[in-house]
């Protein structure tokens, strides 16, 4: 058995349908592929020159740089990323080509399959968003590979008493031997939610975490694994009917 398990959401979150397959525009093709080789060989200095700030204006670098960490972490086991799928996505009024890469890797053996959409802007040669998913089989021993330390499993908290689906909470693995203490939720997107909005709602699920002890449990456990433990937290909203959703970043004077 298999299940998709969305991972980091990296730079903007579309609200997209009408997927259909076509050939591709192949200046962008070479751009999605060029991004994919830079991360994969974890050269990741020149990944922000082909971000599409003109039509992301609201991205900053700063949250570009700490998705590109996680990025990197997704796709350390892989050697290069090979072309399976292009199709075309609406969100609005606006049409974005998309490119569906997979991972592989030549040296080692990993169980889970892992994905990788790229979409562009319709006439852009820059990227617009990148969207990794991963393929989660049964019979794996992890579902992070070595890339996330878990804390706890799926379970259902009551926050301001609402109930909410923790999928997991976990050490996701940082270069420099970092690690960052992140929650996943699954959660229903408002239409209007923006990454500011979320970034508020993802305040009360990082005190939650302090509040309820898993922060002294990941601290403890970042000594156990050897991980220098951020002070920053990770919230993941996912929304199931979606395929995706908000990672939010969230500094100490943010949550605190």
């Amino acid at each position: 058995m298999k299940k998709l398990v969305s991972l980091t959401l990296v730079f903007f979150v579309f609200n997209s349908f009408a997927a259909r397959a076509q050939e591709g525009d192949k200046k962008q093709i070479e751009t999605a592929k060029k991004f994919l080789n830079l991360i994969v060989k974890g050269e990741t200095t020149a990944t922000w020159e082909l971000f599409d700030k003109k039509n992301v204006p609201e991205l900053t670098k700063e949250v570009f740089e700490a998705s590109i960490k996680q990025l990197v972490s997704d796709l350390s086991l892989y050697d290069t990323c090979e072309l399976t799928m292009s199709g075309i996505k609406f969100t609005g009024d606006k049409r974005l080509n998309f490119y569906t890469f997979r991972p592989t890797s030549k040296t080692k053996n990993i169980v889970d399959e892992m994905s990788v959409d790229i979409l562009f802007f319709d006439s852009s040669q820059l990227i617009a968003s990148v969207q990794p998913k991963k393929l989660v089989k049964e019979n794996s021993a992890s579902t992070s590979k070595g890339k996330e330390t878990e804390i706890e499993k799926s379970f259902t908290a009551t926050i301001d008493g609402v109930s909410y689906q923790i999928t997991g909470i976990n050490i996701v693995h940082f270069e420099n031997n970092e690690g960052l203490l992140a929650i996943q939720v699954k959660y229903q997107l408002p239409a209007n939610m923006t990454r500011e909005s979320a970034k508020q709602e993802a305040i009360k699920f990082a005190k939650y975490l302090i509040s309820s002890g898993f922060a002294d449990k990941a601290k403890k456990k970042s000594i156990e694994i050897k991980r220098n433990l951020l002070d920053a937290i990770g919230v993941s909203f996912l929304d199931p009917t979606k395929g995706g959703g908000f990672n939010i970043m969230l500094k100490p004077e943010e949550y605190k």
